[in-house]
């Protein structure tokens, strides 16, 4: 290509921008859809096919992903509260570990000898609570490091 050729492209090139610039003048009254409203409608259009493709998406995505490892802490806990809320006259020496058995015992078991796995920041989360909760830490630092990671854990489930 010639110089002279370039310098006629970029001459039309110029009048052809300076052309639709001022026919873009009339159409300029129009109204022009911010960032924030396109995604919005966007967002809104993205949600009504999600909801014809598969209605219940929405509470899919209020449950929290199962992890076996946090799944069998929250099991403990409540059979734990069973337990506990016991009153305190009919806990014998003779029925203490048959109570233990119907409530948190086989929980406590598989907890101890047959640890499920954490499949999730959840489970890793729950298992570091777990591990305060029971005050069985006698380092300080290792407290405080588990502290931090927990509070890391739990602001990515948040966010």
């Amino acid at each position: 290509m010639t110089s002279q050729a370039t310098t006629i492209d970029r001459r039309r090139l110029l009048l052809g921008t300076g052309a639709t610039a001022a026919g873009m003048g009339a159409l300029s009254v129009l109204p022009v859809e911010s960032i924030d409203e396109r995604v919005r409608r966007i967002a809104a259009t993205l949600s009504e096919a999600m909801d014809e493709w598969n209605p219940d998406w929405r509470a899919r995505l209020d449950q929290p992903a199962s992890d076996p490892l946090a799944d069998t802490i929250a099991e403990y806990y409540a059979k734990m509260a069973e337990f506990m809320a016991i009153p305190n006259g009919a806990i014998t020496r003779e029925n203490e570990d048959a109570l233990v058995a119907a409530t948190y015992g086989p929980l406590d078991d598989k907890l101890w000898h047959a640890t499920p796995p954490a499949t999730s920041n959840r489970g890793v989360a729950e298992a570091i609570r777990y591990a305060l909760k029971e005050h069985s830490l006698i380092d300080r630092v290792a407290e405080a490091i588990l502290i931090s990671a927990l509070a890391f854990l739990d602001q990515e489930r948040v966010s």
